[in-house]
């Protein structure tokens, strides 16, 4: 059996046609400086080559539903496995994903709560029995012949509609009598019902005359009245009127005694947020609704109506509309005036606005400017509200299921998400919410923390018919949950959106997946599996990827981590430098083998040759701080923390401690709001100060820099303008008549119309990868050839964004506007990259640096921007550590503030300021731990953080102290 994984002639990217062997059945750890070939080998050449292969053993018919890699560049590989990659990337944004649904504990949970779940009364909480549609049948043949006996199914009105389309769902259905509050009406007749107060509504599925031969009717009827009733029906006995003891001894058998409700038999499929048998009708399914929010709706309270308090597109306030006369006869009759400034209207007028009369009528009054509308003079009228109209138009907007795209821009400028109003965010309808197990519904299940979750299922207690089923179904729900809490996931619920996921903790969602398939002889290949992770927890995660290797497996991960580098079996170094400077392999073997390599970079770094070395002296505070009181946003618990200015500040803690909920969730959204947008709404506070010392607000994250290939790091920056009016400039393009946008490959004129401007052209195919090929009229160049016969310095348009940053440097050196932005791309690390290279194919920590540098070319004195990073060292190599921190302390030492949330320990120890969260992620986490200078935060017992920081500092005294 072939014991290694041999690839030869590898050329995918910038691989110089590599060679390496990388033994099987161990942990290999391939690493290298950003951008020196590492994932164009891990994942561009061995799991494509791997990917392909199995594909190409599947039928033409299911190749058309897999997405398909091109082949990649390279000679052979021989060795491989099934191979499966495991990504940092997230599972989307689908608000129906959750932590239960991914890891499919979801559907194990749904057959226990309909195998073995108790069912109760809506109106008593009384437990009822579960009955099939012929034991009902059968219970009911059990009373006197000629016993006349009513179905009733009960519905109930959904959130937010009136009665009469409850009335109209009921008649759809087939059924036109019906018993509110206990009264006989026809469906059919016009009934006008308080909206205000509950009623109880049952509409009557069918009577029967106790008697032989009327079995399969009455199933038929239970079997659509159950559907009707959401899995209940009531059982009332119209004759005789006053039923003897038999008769009571019907109802106190047979479900509720005191509604006369019974349960249904329930399936798997009714306990599912994605069916509508189970979903919530006011939502969906989604558990949110959208709701109008009063300061959304009232941008600037200092203006009165007519002066245009409200947002103009919700409400018209024109004296000619029919708005606008509500808003004047509401003035007239309660005695207020439209041009006082909104903040000083008294409270009760606001409730009126916003939220209606309550019913009470009031006289209609024609504003002194209306030219039409005087025939509705002095009629009654009642006003629902602003806020209750605008929902009203949006439910039946939704309902229509049409698009229009301005309507939805003025909703979104009013409406935010809340919980659903009827199932407060449980997703359910309100019959399987009443379904329990150990007096908990399966949304309550779904709340609990994982490791909370295998106590609770082992104290079930099934019934011996239950056993059998329920016993299979807790053991494969354990088994899940105990791998999702051996690698540090123990603060997740079921219920939590996989969009609110950060990519470390879906990564490790996956990796537990696979573990517990229990699959041996696989190909695992992993993109930094160790990012998101705080040192404690990194620990779990590199025993789960051992763990994966005794499998045996083949466990490749793409890391810069320094403890997982030390566990690994075998380590792969490419290099010596990015880009073009790198795509060979440096250093290959054993650690030990790493250590004593000179031309190994990263053997360096782990030997303590080369370090990140600790600031002689902190930055001093400057007495200017952002001070938040009563930070409660998700897990936060109450937390008071000042945040210094002016200083480099690191947010640390263990994963899930609420560090981006106090950083992104309140302090980014806040300053933006306050700065920027109103209509931002921050986490939940009580009072935030300090905002007077901020200019602006930025958010440096992974995310692209754009979403097409016509965006790269020229466009982005904002230097590519400056160039196309060089080539402008020239004699040559002005004796053509060009201007600026002749050399701009987005428009037409200067561009290659056969590929408009892409520069390939690219082929679909239905069961096989798409085939890219070079536009054949500009051979890849973009432009056409008149274009391109314009040069500056010798070279033309297609030619300079083809150079690299760094030889961008010295072609520009004449021209500093241009030349200082490359060269801050150069100083990040980035000179690798080509000034036209497409944004599409960047890495998050490439994207990231690039923003951090359009910024850097931009720094203005005077400013004072606060600048927010969450964990820019993704991605990054020692060395390019080094590089970033250089950057964010220019921005520091230029006057600006740096926030980071980091778990690297290279980056905290230079920090000027520690804010350590925890202890422990979810609920165990959201306390201000311990703050201050790294050494300051060193010294506190109780920081995880602190202990690890601790020994590095240490390690850096005794290391000094040697020398």
């Amino acid at each position: 059996m072939r014991t290694t994984i041999q690839i030869h002639g590898a050329r995918e990217n910038n691989l110089r046609n590599v060679d390496v062997e990388i033994p099987r059945d161990k942990l290999v750890v391939v690493t290298g400086v950003s951008g020196s070939g590492k994932s164009s080998l891990a994942f561009d050449t061995l799991y494509a080559e791997g990917q392909r292969r199995l594909l190409a053993s599947m039928s033409t018919f299911a190749k058309r539903f897999v997405g398909q890699l091109k082949k990649p560049d390279v000679d052979f590989v021989n060795g491989l496995s099934p191979v499966v990659s495991i990504d940092q990337k997230t599972v989307g944004s689908n608000p129906r994903s959750t932590v239960g649904t991914m890891t499919d504990i979801s559907d194990y949970l749904r057959m226990l709560f309909a195998t073995m779940g108790t069912s109760h009364c809506p109106l008593c909480r009384e437990a009822l029995a579960i009955r099939t549609p012929h034991q009902m049948m059968e219970h009911l043949l059990s009373l006197p012949r000629g016993t006349e006996v009513e179905v009733r199914a009960p519905v109930y009105k959904i959130h937010g509609e009136d009665y009469e389309y409850l009335f109209e769902q009921i008649r759809v259905n087939g059924y036109r009598r019906a018993r509110i509050d206990g009264k006989p009406r026809d469906l059919g007749d016009h009934i006008e019902l308080d909206e205000d107060e509950v009623h109880t509504v049952e509409a009557v599925v069918d009577s029967f005359v106790i008697g032989p031969g009327i079995e399969q009717q009455v199933v038929t009827s239970l079997e659509h009245g159950l559907k009707l009733g959401d899995g209940l029906l009531g059982f009332h006995i119209v004759k005789p009127k006053s039923p003897g003891r038999e008769h009571q001894k019907f109802y106190d058998g047979f479900g509720c005694a005191k509604h006369r409700l019974v349960a249904g038999e329930m399936q798997a499929f009714q306990f599912t947020f994605n069916d509508p048998a189970g979903a919530c009708p006011t939502c969906a399914g989604l558990g949110t609704a959208m709701r109008v929010h009063p300061a959304l709706l009232v941008p600037d309270p200092k203006r009165s109506i007519n002066e245009g308090a409200f947002v103009s597109a919700a409400v018209g306030n024109s004296p000619d509309s029919w708005g606008g006369r509500q808003l004047y006869s509401l003035a007239v009759h309660y005695g207020f005036s439209l041009d006082t400034p909104f903040q000083d209207l008294a409270e009760k007028h606001v409730q009126i606005l916003l939220h209606g009369t309550g019913g009470e009528l009031f006289e209609v009054a024609i504003p002194p400017k209306a030219k039409i509308g005087h025939q509705h003079a002095g009629k009654k009228m009642k006003y629902a509200g602003i806020v209750n109209h605008l929902e009203h138009h949006y439910r039946q907007y939704r309902k229509q299921g049409t698009s229009n795209a301005g309507m939805d821009e003025y909703l979104k400028k009013v409406m935010v998400e809340y919980d659903c109003p009827e199932c407060g965010g449980a997703r359910l309808k309100r019959a399987r919410r009443l379904v329990t197990i150990g007096d908990r519904n399966l949304y309550e299940v779904g709340e609990m923390h994982l490791a909370d979750l295998i106590d609770y299922l082992g104290v079930i207690e099934p019934t011996p018919k239950q056993r059998a089923i329920a016993d299979t179904i807790v053991r494969e729900v354990a088994t899940r949950l105990e791998l999702l809490v051996a690698i540090g996931l123990d603060y997740l619920s079921l219920n939590r959106r996989s969009a609110t996921l950060s990519g470390g903790e879906s990564q490790r969602i996956r990796l537990s997946s696979q573990i517990g398939s229990g699959l041996m002889g696989m190909l695992y290949v992993l993109d930094e599996p160790s990012i998101g992770l705080h040192p404690k927890d990194n620990v779990k995660m590199i025993e789960t990827l051992e763990r994966l290797r005794d499998l045996g497996n083949t466990v490749i991960v793409v890391e810069h981590d320094e403890d997982t580098i030390r566990a690994a079996d075998h380590i792969v170094e490419i290099g010596p430098g990015p880009g073009v400077h790198g795509g060979k392999v440096v250093a290959e073997g054993s650690l030990k083998k790493l250590l004593k390599d000179d031309n190994s970079l990263t053997g360096q770094y782990l030997s303590g040759k080369k370090t990140i070395d600790v600031p002689r002296k902190r930055r001093p505070a400057t007495g200017k701080s952002i001070l938040i009181r009563g930070a409660r946003q998700n897990n936060l618990k109450n937390l008071r923390v000042e945040i210094p200015l002016e200083q480099f500040v690191c947010i640390t803690g263990a994963s899930g401690s609420g560090k981006s909920s106090l950083i992104h969730g309140i302090l980014q959204k806040r300053l933006y709001s306050l700065l920027h947008d109103s209509r931002v709404l921050a986490g939940d506070h009580d009072e935030f100060t300090g905002s007077e010392h901020v200019s602006d607000v930025i958010d440096i994250d992974q995310s692209p820099i754009g979403r097409s290939s016509r965006s790269n790091p020229a466009t982005y920056i904002g230097f590519y303008d400056a160039i196309r009016t060089l080539f402008a400039e020239t004699d040559a393009a002005k004796k053509c008549g060009f201007t600026a946008s002749t050399f701009s490959f987005n428009v037409k004129g200067g561009r290659c119309e056969e590929c408009t401007g892409e520069g390939t052209i690219t082929t679909q195919l239905s069961f096989m990868p798409d085939v890219e090929v070079v536009c054949p009229t500009c051979k890849g160049a973009r432009y056409n050839q008149e274009t391109l016969e314009v040069k500056y310095q010798d070279k033309n348009i297609a030619e300079v964004l083809d150079l690299s940053v760094e030889d961008g440097v010295e072609f520009f050196a004449n021209q500093p506007t241009i030349a200082r932005k490359i060269a801050v791309l150069n100083e990040l690390g980035l000179g690798y990259l080509k000034l036209g290279h497409p944004s599409t194919i960047l890495s998050g920590g490439e994207a990231q640096r690039v923003k951090l540098a359009g910024e850097l070319g931009k720094l203005k004195r005077g400013k004072h921007n606060v600048y927010i990073l969450d964990e820019p060292t993704t991605g990054l190599h020692f060395a390019d550590i080094g590089r970033l921190l250089e950057s964010l302390n220019r921005l520091v030492d230029n006057g600006h503030s740096v926030v980071v949330i980091e778990h690297n320990l290279d980056v905290i120890k230079t920090a000027d300021y520690v804010i350590d969260l925890g202890p422990e992620g979810g609920h165990k986490g959201g306390h201000l731990i311990a703050c201050g200078t790294p050494e300051e935060v060193a010294a506190c017992k109780a920081s995880h953080t602190g202990k690890f920081l601790a020994e590095l500092l240490d390690k850096k005294r005794r290391r000094s102290a040697g020398a």
